[in-house]
């Protein structure tokens, strides 16, 4: 618990996720809006394969570990809360009927607009890091149009590189958002905003949002409702990128698995005696 916010902590293979409702998550970002500069706020949206990466990573698993809040992102990591919990359900029946079960999950795409509303009512500057030049330009003046009274600045067409670039880190500093929303994917975004939390002073928050500059900007559409509500956004993922398979069977295989691994391990009952 922050103050008087309820999270709830649970460790999924290797790393920690933090489960929050969207509510209490928009009110814990407007007090670190309200922080004064120099109080750095590292947020991860957490999916199923960045667990996986984070068992094969070093470097990635502690940097999400490092961060002031995991909150999850994909459907696979609000399941695997619902399974460990679980004293009934093995794990393949409840993998069928998951698509059934009402989940609130903390989505980039979603949160991007949460924060941009927040630092149009704040008088507080945001920056877009990453994704393609046209999505991060596009994004930003979708978030003008719609926020009309936010100031939002975008980073100039760069190659990614975990030490900079410096013309980058310098852009930012100059134009000294409050909140920073890093559109690397992940490993990399993750990485780079735990590499320069000490580099961005002006920043409270800083995200890593993935894929979000892609679908606001329209250059990638976002599964529809009826998908999003079964849970079942792998599937429109796989529908427009085949090549994504390998992934897919990640996030809906292997992850599963290796939440039966650490239930086996760490049955409910042990779990609820050391809560």
């Amino acid at each position: 618990m922050i103050d008087d916010i309820e999270i709830e902590q649970l460790r999924l293979a290797h790393v920690g996720c933090d489960y929050v409702r969207r509510n209490d998550f928009l009110r814990l970002c407007e007090r670190w809006l309200t922080q004064t500069a120099g109080s750095f706020n590292h947020i991860v949206t957490l999916n199923p394969e960045m667990v996986l990466l984070a068992e094969e990573r070093t470097a990635f698993r502690e940097a999400v570990n490092a961060a002031e809040l995991r909150v999850p992102d994909g459907a696979g990591i609000v399941w695997a809360r619902w399974f460990i919990r679980s004293r009934f359900w093995s794990l393949w029946p409840s993998l069928l009927a998951f698509p059934f079960v009402m989940v609130e999950r903390i989505t980039g795409v979603d949160s991007v607009e949460a924060l941009a509303s927040l630092c149009e009512k704040q008088g507080v500057p945001m920056y877009l890091l990453g994704g393609t030049q046209t999505q991060v330009v596009t994004t930003a003046q979708y978030l003008r149009k719609k926020y009309p009274r936010l100031t939002v600045d975008t980073s100039a067409d760069h190659t990614f590189a975990l030490d900079g670039p410096p013309a980058i880190l310098t852009d930012i500093q100059e134009k000294q958002p409050g909140v920073l929303l890093v559109a690397y994917g992940a490993p990399r975004q993750t990485e780079w905003i735990e590499r320069h939390r000490n580099d961005l002073p002006s920043v409270r928050i800083a995200m890593g949002v993935g894929g979000a500059f892609a679908i606001l900007s329209e250059d990638r559409p976002r599964a529809p409702k009826f998908l999003q509500r079964l849970n079942l956004e792998w599937l429109w993922r796989l529908i427009l990128e085949p090549s994504r398979l390998p992934r897919i069977w990640r996030a809906t295989v292997r992850f599963p698995v290796l939440i039966q691994q650490q239930k086996e391990a760490d049955p409910p009952e042990l779990i609820e005696a050391a809560s």
